[in-house]
Order: C-alpha cells, then sequence, then structure tokens
C-alpha cells in the first residue's frame, strides 16, 4: 500500500527499536497514560450519567414537570384550557390535580403525605404507573375512596392492600362548638407502587373527586394542572402560555434544581480532574519526542542531506509523536467502555458493593453512555497528543547536517 514519505518513516520510527531503552520506556509510559486516563474518564462518566438519568427518571419522572395554580386554590374551567396546553410544543401530557397535605393515619402509626387527586384515564406520571406492584391505577373511582400509597409509606404505616387508613386534611376543616375540626375519612389501600425514591414515602394518589369532597371543593374543580414533557430538562426550553389573573406557574426547578444543578457541577469537577491524567500523559509524549529527535539526529541530518524538506521532517515527528496518543485514544475507550459494561460484575468478584448501604446490595451500578461525550474523549485525547508533538518536531526541521554529523 502507497504511503506518503513522511507518514512511511514516522510509522518505521514508531515500531523501530532505539538505541536508548530509556526513550523507548517513556514513550509506553506516555501511550499508557493515555490509555488509563481515558479508561477512567470513559468509566467514571458513564457511570455518572447513569446516575444522572436515574435520578432524571426516579425523582423527575414521578413529578410534575410543571404546574399551573391559582391563588384562590381552585380552577373552575380546567376542561377548556386542556386542548390547548395538550397542542404546546415539546408538551407531552397534562392532566388536571386536587393537591394537598394531609396526615395519613393506621392503627400503628402516622405520618405526614401529600395527597395526589387524579382522574385515572387522565394520570400521566408512566414512571408511577410502570411501578405499581399491587393493584391497578384504574382501580382509583370516585365515591369508593380507595387510594394507592408506596411501599415504604405501607412499611411504616403497617398495611397492605384491602387495610383501611384514615386520612386528615386541615383544608376544608370546620367549625364546631368544640373548636375547628380537620376534614378527615377513612379511605382503603387499594395498591402499592415502589419507585425507589422518595416519592415512596410521601405520595399518596386517590380520585379527584373523592379528595374534593375530602377538602370540600366543588366536585368539577381541581387546585391545578400539571405539565409533562418527554424530557425534563425540555422546561428550560419551553415558551409558558398566558395564564389567567391570579394564577401562578411552578416548575420543577422550583423544587429539585439544586439537586440536579450540584450532580452537574460534580461532574464538571471530576471531567476536569480526569482531564489532568490525560495531559500529564501529553506532557510525557512531549518528553518522549524531545528524547527522540536528539536520539535520531543523525538520521535527520542524513535525510536532509538527501533533499527531503523541513516541512517533512516536521510530519514524521508528528506522526511519530502522536502515534502513541492515538494508540492510547483507541485502546483506553475500548477497555473504558468494556469495563463499564462490566463495571457489577468486577466489583463483585473484588468483593466490593457500593450501594450495599442503600439497598441492601440489590442495586447495581447504573450505566449510560453518550456518544457524543466518548467521541469527544477521544478526539480530545489525540488533540492533546498532537499538540504535544509540535514543538519537537518544529526542532528536527531546524536540525543542521553539518553539527549533527561532525562527531559521526
Amino acid at each position: 500500500m502507497f504511503y506518503p514519505l513522511c507518514v512511511f518513516i514516522g510509522l518505521r520510527y514508531t515500531k523501530s527499536k532505539r538505541n536508548n531503552k530509556f526513550i523507548s520506556f517513556v514513550s509506553l509510559f506516555s501511550t499508557g497514560g493515555i490509555t488509563l486516563g481515558v479508561l477512567a474518564l470513559i468509566t467514571v462518566l458513564s457511570v455518572m450519567n447513569g446516575f444522572e438519568n436515574e435520578l432524571k427518571v426516579r425523582i423527575l419522572g414521578a413529578i410534575p414537570h410543571v404546574i399551573i395554580s391559582n391563588e384562590e386554590q381552585v380552577i373552575d374551567d380546567w376542561q377548556s384550557r386542556l386542548p390547548a396546553l395538550q397542542k404546546m410544543p415539546l408538551v407531552k401530557a397534562v392532566e388536571p390535580v386536587v393537591r394537598t397535605e394531609a396526615i395519613i393515619q393506621s392503627s400503628k402509626s402516622l405520618q405526614g403525605v401529600q395527597l395526589d387527586g387524579i382522574i385515572p384515564e387522565l394520570y400521566a406520571s408512566d414512571v408511577v404507573k410502570n411501578h405499581i406492584i399491587m393493584g391497578h391505577i384504574s382501580d382509583l373511582k370516585a365515591g369508593q375512596y380507595n387510594v394507592i400509597i408506596g411501599q415504604s409509606l405501607a412499611q411504616q404505616l403497617d398495611v397492605t392492600k384491602g387495610d383501611k387508613i384514615r386520612i386528615i386534611s386541615s383544608r376544608g376543616s370546620r367549625f364546631t362548638p368544640l373548636g375547628r375540626i380537620p376534614s378527615q375519612r377513612n379511605f382503603t389501600v387499594a395498591g402499592l407502587f415502589e419507585v425507589g425514591s422518595d416519592v415512596d414515602q410521601q405520595l399518596v394518589l386517590l380520585h379527584a373527586q373523592d379528595a374534593a369532597r375530602l377538602i370540600r371543593i366543588g366536585q368539577k374543580q381541581v387546585t391545578g394542572l400539571r405539565l409533562y414533557f418527554n424530557d425534563a430538562f425540555d422546561v428550560q426550553n419551553w415558551v409558558p402560555p398566558v395564564l389567567q389573573e391570579g394564577q401562578t406557574l411552578h416548575d420543577w426547578r422550583q423544587t429539585h434544581g439544586e439537586l440536579f444543578a450540584a450532580v452537574k457541577m460534580e461532574k464538571n469537577m471530576i471531567w476536569l480532574l480526569l482531564c489532568l491524567i490525560i495531559a500529564v500523559a501529553a506532557f510525557n509524549i512531549l518528553s518522549s519526542s524531545v528524547m527522540v529527535v536528539n536520539d535520531k539526529n543523525a538520521e535527520v541530518a542524513i535525510l536532509k542531506t538527501l533533499g527531503i524538506k523541513g516541512s517533512t521532517l516536521n510530519f514524521i515527528f508528528i506522526i511519530q509523536g502522536a502515534w502513541s496518543g492515538i494508540v492510547g485514544a483507541l485502546v483506553g475507550t475500548a477497555l473504558g467502555m468494556l469495563v463499564s459494561a462490566y463495571i457489577n460484575e468486577i466489583l463483585s468478584f473484588l468483593g466490593l458493593n457500593l450501594l450495599s448501604n442503600a439497598s441492601g446490595g440489590t442495586r447495581l451500578l447504573p450505566v449510560l453512555y453518550e456518544p457524543v461525550q466518548i467521541f469527544a474523549i477521544i478526539f480530545g485525547a489525540m488533540l492533546l497528543s498532537l499538540m504535544a508533538t509540535l514543538y519537537p518536531a518544529y526542532q528536527a526541521g531546524k536540525v543542521s547536517p553539518v553539527e549533527a554529523l561532525r562527531y559521526e
């Protein structure tokens, strides 16, 4: 196969045995440094991407992305507003909700919870629906006073499907001769869900009409409209509608924004720290390239006397030095993807379980590859390696044949 002269000689230099074994060791060490840096970067970022995705699914997938509510606590014309909101760009689904805080009580315990009165046919949280382990969302029927609660909450209250619980709400309370009495009613546990986040301990689902009766508002009134997007982060690019007088808009960033900002900052810091490993390896390529140029001084002088231009010599040593970065980046990428794909099996073999305390040893490290991120790592490693060869290659082009061959 035909190669340009600079490519042919540059590749020959990468395979040739050098007089100084220390130079070979430094060159090999620099390639290993690039490999190790890329491997660590891909493995760690893939796991962090997995954790971020789990947070998005388990937390943002179970809560509304945007809530439209009224200062007077009720919305009467929600049926007429649904079609317009559903047609808005980026919006996946819209649902009405009767939402309030309450206390849930069993014979063993009580707990403060968030009540969500929903219409099962319009309920849009696929994460909760897909993680119902007992019962079905259709079991919430108006007038039957059924509820679906989280598995963690059920364990705390010591109840299961079919048991009775009492829900007490300060909203809808009445004044009596004995004082102000909160609104309360007995409900039946019709199902359990397990999302795997704090939602399991805080959220209680019931029919919207049952919730309306509990807090004493109209049967066709709701406290808010909830909007869901295909991607929760789309809320940053979403143009909100014109609100009616007295209505307010809240999105998930006001309640969970700090959590995801912290995750993003942590990813950026880890990216920066691991990139320093690649940068150190690039400096090793610089030092090995300088030593190779000094080692090949006589050969460079001979090539110059044969008429090879200085620019050709520059490309020869650029190719010779950058080859370490190219090999290191490609091998590191392959090993990084392999290690991250089998990270749980490797940790299990080593007797490590990083999530054992959080989940009883049952959860695994999540892994998610982002192709753009991987290509950026490969390109960045190769670019750093290429830049590290520029100065030694420039010096090779300035070698004087007379000076280099004087004592040969």
